[in-house]
């Protein structure tokens, strides 16, 4: 069984319930297809960022916690939310920082990250 986390944007998660993201992890669609189909996946986390810019929570240290946690659990892969790259101005997606850094950090430490979920 693979244990899996899903890491979203603060901003869409105002109006987003993660339905998507489950879906396509239960449906092993999108970016999800990567894994057999006959390979169970466990949730293990589903954790949002802090957040940027106007959009942050006060307790920025907070983050800190979650990806310490993250380290600890070792999920087999880090999925990161497609909110979590939005489009520019030209229809291109991009990697929102703050995200990068997490997912940077997390690498580091050995966790497997995948770009995109449905």
């Amino acid at each position: 069984m693979k244990k899996i986390a899903v890491i979203r944007c603060l901003r869409v998660s105002a109006s987003c319930t993660g339905s998507g993201c489950l879906r396509a992890m239960n449906e092993k669609t999108g970016a999800f297809a990567c894994y057999e189909q006959d390979e169970p996946l466990q949730a293990v986390a589903f954790w949002t960022c802090n957040g940027c810019g106007e959009n942050k929570l006060p307790n920025q240290e907070g983050v800190r916690k979650k990806i310490e946690r993250m380290k600890k659990l070792m999920p087999d892969a880090v999925h990161l939310s497609n909110c979590t790259m939005p489009k520019d101005e030209a229809g291109n997606r991009r990697m929102c920082p703050v995200i990068a850094d997490i997912a940077a950090e997390l690498e580091a430490a050995g966790i497997r990250i995948v770009h995109g979920t449905h």
